[in-house]
């Protein structure tokens, strides 16, 4: 009876978390790009003129990534089932947890990285054209873009490595149990 209250505890826990990760990476975001914000993000979120800066940033990143939460307790949540014991089950889930947030954050510096030393004026990513036309630093718009496009997959990555992690230690307490 216990798992089930930890299981549904667990949902909150990883949306919370989501939103904490994408505010603090919408503030490094937002230190490369203010105009990723002030001419994307502000304006697809909704957010009120007076919050165009790093609180409205913040506010970006939870509403943007609380979500991913819900998909990546969806998955790890019950197939951390498997674990044994209530205890256990709970810890198991709350390092998955930071296994997945790892794995999103160093896809999302690896990206930040590769935009950094590859993009300039002439050498921009393809979706580069959709850009509005009053950006003034194009190169650091798209070395966001690209940073929020790939914390997507590092957090999809993240699932497997949260996957594979709850499937290592369920073998290593089972072999310690019996």
């Amino acid at each position: 009876m216990k798992k089930l209250g930890i299981f549904i505890t667990l949902f909150f826990i990883i949306c919370f978390l989501a939103g904490l990760y994408g505010f603090l990476h919408d503030q490094i975001s937002y230190t490369v790009s203010p105009e990723y914000f002030t001419k994307f993000k502000f304006i697809q979120f909704n957010i009120q003129n007076s919050l165009h800066n790093r609180i409205g940033a913040g506010i970006v990143g939870i509403r943007a990534t609380w979500w991913m939460g819900l998909l990546i307790g969806i998955v790890l949540i019950p197939v951390g089932l498997i674990i044994p014991n209530w205890k256990n089950y709970c810890k198991v889930m709350l390092w998955a947890f930071l296994y997945v947030a790892l794995t999103a954050l160093i896809t999302g510096i690896i990206a930040l990285i590769y935009g950094s030393i590859h993009y300039s004026m002439g050498n921009l990513p393809y979706w580069s054209m959709y850009i509005p036309n009053d950006v003034e630093n194009t190169v650091n718009y798209c070395i966001v873009g690209t940073m929020h496009n790939f914390s997507y997959i590092g957090g999809i990555g993240g699932i497997v490595a949260g996957i594979i992690y709850i499937l290592i230690k369920n073998l290593k307490i089972r072999r310690h149990t019996y």
